[in-house]
């Protein structure tokens, strides 16, 4: 007989429901904004920062905002072809 198991083993890892590489620039956020801000407004902004992630980012896979940027031409993913069509011709 089958026993439900209170755990889920195929979820990704998550910090507060931002993956680990968000939940690292949130996280370091307020140390860099120390030197520009007062500290109240920095862990403030790092505040809206991971409130917009995770607003962003939820109900989409793993890496959904990456390939966005990616689409708006605004990084590049290695062993990725751009965005846009590219025409290929010998004339």
């Amino acid at each position: 007989m089958w026993t439900p198991c209170p755990m889920v083993l195929d979820e990704p890892v998550k910090i507060f429901g931002l993956e680990p590489e968000d939940f690292a620039v949130v996280a370091a956020m307020p140390l860099v904004l120390a030197f520009l801000f007062d500290a109240l407004v920095s862990f403030g902004l790092a505040g809206i920062l991971g409130g917009a992630l995770y607003f962003a980012k939820r109900g989409r896979p793993p890496g959904a905002l990456l390939h966005t940027l990616h689409s708006l031409e605004l990084t590049r993913i290695p062993g990725l072809l751009g965005p846009k069509r590219q025409r290929y011709s010998a004339w």
